[in-house]
């Protein structure tokens, strides 16, 4: 849904203004008639910008100083109200009356619609109308209040009298909402919090916002202003759904955070805590396809059997551990990862290093562990060295050719006895981007 240069056009002629916003809330396009009604985005607003950013500005201009500490909450009630209004609202804006209206087309790009209204466009501003609706008031079902031009409640249904648990002798008339909520909060406030939800609430006639009671109750609030300043609220108890959509919010939180336990669990060394070899080739793999320089050590224990054999296999695994922080910790970085790839070998991926870089890295990683307390695992264990097989190449490479020349170093450092580097660049190896 991309509105055309004509269509916008088309739209000025009518007086409506128009804003399109992709599937990111994003801005796409606007019309004239829309900086004639917002004239704070005229030469502000650009293609691509997110819609709480064009809030900032709409509510700089909108809220008192009191108000403007809540101006976060009034962001992301606002953001919130745009990607899911389903009805048309109204609000006042620089002096004019507009009406909303949204519609979403089904990619997720949305078009806003204002349309200017004028006193004989609204019904509800007759004011042959204001009787009948106080005599109707005990025949809604929901609560229902009538307001003054000052907000404040001049009739009221029993209906709205339980939904907030008003004693008979409690006033409700001469009051307005802050204060019947005020009340209800008065042994325990959750820091004046439904306040700004009132505010900003009373600013869209028929847009529906949430109050929240004590008890983890909520009501849903819609409210209508005529243009003589009289107001209709009526008021729904919308607990049960409101507590379903909360647990229904909480699982969903629930089930992400067992999945990225599991992901985690599925690519993590019970062992180490070091990545596994299925984390290890991933990372290879993805790193390999970046235009830079990219090292891999492969490590291998020196005569790990015989550790084994001599100290027992709970020494063992100790020691690889031990061996495992070393080299995370010598190897640690951006784009780097460690590895434990099976038995006594760990694989170290370092994105954007040279030959000479990962060089340096494994020679402090042997340095290292010359000084680690090999003793603190055993009295008899005096130490444990390791061999390095080092591979480096230009990406993009092909990560198997890379992890082959790394394996084929390490067997070098083996046969040339062990405890020690050996290096090779991979040549001619690099993919085309």
């Amino acid at each position: 849904m991309i509105l055309s240069p004509y269509l916008h056009a088309s739209l000025d002629v009518l007086g409506i203004a128009a804003c399109e916003y992709d599937a990111r809330l994003d801005a796409v396009s606007w019309n004239s008639t829309f900086l004639q009604f917002f004239p704070e985005d005229d030469g502000e607003i650009y293609v691509g910008e997110p819609y709480a950013d064009n809030l900032v500005r709409f509510y700089r201009c909108r809220l008192s100083p009191e108000e403007m500490p809540e101006v976060e909450r009034y962001i992301a009630e606002g953001v919130a109200r745009h990607d899911n209004q389903t009805q048309p609202f109204e609000f006042i804006h620089h002096g004019r009356r507009l009406r909303a209206s949204s519609l979403r087309a089904p990619d997720g790009r949305r078009v806003r619609l204002w349309q200017r209204l004028d006193a004989e466009h609204r019904a509800e501003a007759v004011p042959e109308l204001v009787l009948p609706v106080f005599e109707a008031l005990p025949f809604i079902p929901d609560g229902a209040t009538i307001l003054d031009a000052d907000d404040r409640i001049v009739a009221a249904n029993d209906a709205f009298r339980q939904l907030y648990r008003l004693p008979g002798d409690r006033p409700v008339v001469g009051c307005t909402l802050d204060d019947i909520i005020a009340w209800c909060w008065r042994e325990g406030s959750p820091a004046g919090a439904w306040r700004a939800a009132i505010r900003n609430g009373l600013r869209y006639d028929g847009a529906p916002f949430e109050i929240e009671l004590p008890g983890q109750r909520w009501l849903r609030v819609i409210a209508r202003h005529s243009v003589g300043g009289i107001g209709f609220f009526t008021h729904a108890d919308i607990t049960a759904a409101k507590r379903q959509h909360i647990e229904l919010v909480e699982a969903q939180a629930a089930l992400q955070r067992a999945n990225e336990e599991l992901a985690k669990l599925a690519g993590t060394d019970a062992l180490t805590g070091l990545a596994n070899r299925r984390a290890f080739m991933a990372f290879l793999a993805a790193e390999a396809r970046i235009a830079r320089p990219l090292s891999l050590l492969a490590i291998d224990v020196d005569h790990f059997k015989a550790i084994n054999d001599r100290f027992g296999h709970l020494v063992g695994d100790a020691c690889l551990k031990m061996i495992g922080s070393i080299v995370a910790e010598q190897a640690s970085g951006h784009r780097r990862l460690v590895s434990r790839i099976g038995g006594e070998e760990f694989g170290v991926v370092l994105g954007g290093a040279s030959l000479a870089d990962a060089h340096r890295i494994g020679t402090a990683i042997r340095a290292a562990l010359a000084r680690a307390p090999w003793r603190s695992l055993h009295p008899e264990m005096d130490r444990a060295t390791i061999s390095i097989g080092l591979c480096a190449a230009e990406g993009p490479v092909d990560e198997d050719m890379l992890y082959g020349c790394a394996d084929e170093a390490l067997y070098a450092a083996k046969r040339n006895g062990r405890d020690r580097i050996e290096s090779r660049p991979l040549a001619g190896a690099r993919l085309t981007a």
